[in-house]
């Protein structure tokens, strides 16, 4: 390589040698042609990472005949003293540090408060509420008693219905019920509803046997005077 020679003249002059242009040598190399173009100016603004531009350097040296270590260290010189030179300095989005103000500081603060409220309180209207049914706990059971005394959990923020009827949940999400028997399977579905969110849905069902009367009792009748 000749001595004295920048990095943009020494590209141009082999280009003409071999008479290939900078879309010929994007086409056999596989480096796009802004790559080229920038690499020849040094235009930094437009190039990825150092590792990535010392590949495209060493395509280019070999396409063109060029030695690539040479070509490898006039590129860095020339680099250096760009950015070193009087009228130049980093792209604003290379690790610059920049003044923020007091009033900018403040915004972007209550700017992330704001979305931590947010994701924090969305769940208090599109979640999906947490339903447990303490009694009658298994999904199927036969019971001889009446009334059966339903009991439970839900968060207060949410609405609950056992068959279609609204029940008071307390403030630490106890709900309780006193549900009336009808002899045979007995269906009971409770319904719990976020304001914004899903529905969920658990049926229990019982089987309702009342106890029979004695034949003594049934046979007794009232004594007449």
């Amino acid at each position: 390589m000749e001595p004295h020679k920048d990095l943009k003249t020494l590209l141009d002059e082999a280009l003409e040698l071999r008479n290939i242009n900078h879309e010929k040598l994007s086409q056999a190399t596989g480096i796009p042609e802004r790559y080229i173009w920038a690499i020849q100016n040094i235009n930094i603004e437009k190039l990825p990472a150092a590792p990535y531009v010392r590949g495209y350097i060493k395509k280019i040296s070999e396409m063109l005949q060029l030695n690539h270590d040479e070509l490898w260290e006039l590129y860095k010189k020339e680099l250096e003293h760009k950015r070193s030179g009087a009228y130049d300095k980093l792209p604003s989005n290379r690790f610059a540090i920049k003044h923020i103000s007091k009033s900018t500081a403040l915004l972007t603060l209550l700017a992330i408060l704001l979305i931590i409220y947010t994701l924090f309180s969305l769940d208090r209207l599109i979640g999906e509420p947490n339903l447990i049914v303490a009694s009658p706990e298994n999904s199927l059971i036969a019971t001889s008693e009446n009334p059966l005394q339903i009991t439970g959990k839900l968060e207060q923020k949410d609405k609950l219905t056992i068959n279609g009827e609204e029940v008071f949940i307390g403030p630490d999400g106890a709900f309780s019920k006193e549900y009336d028997l009808q002899p045979g399977l007995n269906v009971i579905e409770f319904k719990a509803k976020r304001l914004l969110g899903r529905e969920v849905t658990i049926t229990k069902r019982v089987l309702y046997e009342p106890q029979p009367e004695s034949a003594e009792t049934a046979n007794t009748e009232p004594e007449t005077n």
